[in-house]
């Protein structure tokens, strides 16, 4: 069994939030290989139905976190794509004005 990492998750978590990551960086974060490790151990911990009531905490701190990230990527790629929608729209905005204008 793997061990419970030093740090929590909500630690590892809020420390690269902290980091001020760009928003590739927050796209392609995932959890780092220990915490990683340790939620792969509790899912399979959880399988059999042999979590502690420490565990299963851990385990919905886990699944809270994961959660969190879910949807703040989600929002990231919506306010991206949103972005280039408007940035679309104003080229073809600028278009329309030139052939108003003319030449």
């Amino acid at each position: 069994m793997v061990d419970a990492p030093t740090k929590t998750v909500f630690d590892v978590v809020t420390d690269f939030f902290a980091s001020q990551p760009t928003d590739e960086e927050l796209l392609a974060y995932e959890l780092p290989q220990q915490q990683q490790a340790r939620l792969d151990g509790l899912i399979e911990i959880d399988a059999n139905s042999r979590l502690t009531a420490a565990q299963r905490e851990e385990l919905g701190d886990y699944r809270f976190v994961e959660d969190i990230l879910a949807r703040v990527k989600v929002k990231i790629k919506q306010r991206l794509e949103q972005e280039q929608s408007d940035s679309g729209d104003e080229a073809t905005s600028a278009d329309a004005g030139q052939e108003e204008n003319g030449p």
